[in-house]
């Protein structure tokens, strides 16, 4: 028995659209041309925190000018220097960290963590 050209060619197209639907779809669920496929992210980074940061010291009356100047200038390093000086000469300016933070592992298929 010989299967008719025209079934061949039904099933080609169907597998052709099936292939352009599910990468039309794939593409749609990943923000493409951003690196991060989290979405409504609101999370400060970079420059900014590190201006809320200083702008904090600000408010509770320390004097962060010279890092605020290395910051608007563009020299991070500077910055950062200043800052682990400024956070050695005032420890309180700064939360205390909590015990048991840091290293997590995460076990198990519902999530649970062990801390380190």
């Amino acid at each position: 028995m010989k299967t008719p050209r025209i079934y061949y060619g039904a099933v080609a197209v169907f597998w052709i659209a099936a292939l352009v639907i599910g990468t039309a779809g794939a593409a749609s669920v990943t923000q493409q041309g951003t690196g991060s496929n989290q979405t409504h992210k609101t999370e400060l980074f970079g420059p900014q925190k590190m201006t809320l940061m200083l702008s904090n010291l600000t408010a509770k009356g320390y004097d962060v000018s010279a890092i605020q100047t290395a910051v608007t200038n563009g020299d991070y390093k500077t910055a950062m220097t200043l800052l682990q000086q400024f956070r050695t000469a005032h420890p309180d300016a700064f939360p205390a960290r909590i015990a048991g933070t840091g290293n997590v592992t995460w076990t198990g298929r519902g999530g649970h963590r062990t801390t380190n």
